[in-house]
């Protein structure tokens, strides 16, 4: 009996889900982001982030990239991209006031327009 319970025991650890690395990547920007097997990682009680809210912050990330990118070598592809992101509808992060701008105001507010940081109160 003991040896059925140890080859059951061993089974269920071995079936256990590990966190991932997930990437995104356009031209030369990379960024990679955390994706956890539950869905979400617990910070604290009551608090969590889940795999949308990292995806979510990867896209600004890249998109902070490329515009970094587009002001040394413009280029459509790239201009076509961080539109893409900035007219994406995002759950966890909200453009505001700032949703209606043209191109060249979304380049020069990019920190402030696709600012990444996971707050968690």
């Amino acid at each position: 009996m003991k040896y059925y319970l140890s080859i059951l025991i061993l089974v269920l650890i071995s079936c256990k889900k590990e966190d991932k690395i997930g990437v995104l990547n356009f031209k030369s920007c990379t960024i990679s982001y955390p994706i956890y097997a539950k869905g979400e990682k617990t910070l604290y009680e009551g608090h969590s982030v889940s795999n949308e809210w990292e995806l979510e912050s990867a896209k600004y990330q890249l998109a902070l990239c490329l515009c970094e990118e587009y002001l040394q070598k413009p280029s459509p592809e790239v201009k076509d991209k961080i539109l893409k992101i900035y007219h994406e509808e995002m759950k966890y992060y909200s453009i505001g006031s700032q949703k209606n701008l043209d191109f060249d105001s979304v380049l020069k507010n990019r920190k402030e327009i696709f600012d990444a940081t996971i707050l968690v109160d």
